[in-house]
């Protein structure tokens, strides 16, 4: 599998075009099934996206391997914050979904120190 497949299959969701580099963001974390970059419009001191790369319209479309993928997304965030016991996770379906594509909000209010992103 490369880097950055295009996992489009019709027009593709705005996270599909960061995903295949077609648009700019911030990315705090990334492996080959999920990425975590930073919300455009933050709602907290810490506000990530936590994203698979293979799109899904929302929480009920998503297989339980995608769900596990982004919970696991989850605590590795929290570990590289240092945030164990201290955010908060948000997921929006259809109420409040912007984007129709699977997304997790990580939010906090400490761990500024700490993010580090890939990419600015």
């Amino acid at each position: 599998m490369s880097s950055h497949p295009d996992y489009n299959q019709g027009m593709p969701s705005i996270f599909t075009r960061i995903i295949n580099r077609e648009l700019p963001a911030r990315i705090f974390y990334e492996t080959d099934e999920v990425i975590v970059i930073a919300d455009h419009r933050p709602r907290a001191p810490v506000h990530l996206l936590i994203i698979p790369k293979r799109e899904y319209k929302n929480f009920f479309e998503a297989p339980a391997d995608i769900l596990n993928l982004l919970n696991e997304t989850v605590k590795i965030v929290a570990e590289k914050l240092r945030l164990r016991d201290h955010f908060r996770v948000i997921i929006n379906n259809g109420l409040g979904q912007e984007i129709d594509h699977i997304h997790y909000h990580f939010m906090s209010d400490r761990g500024t120190d700490l993010l580090d992103y890939i990419t600015d």
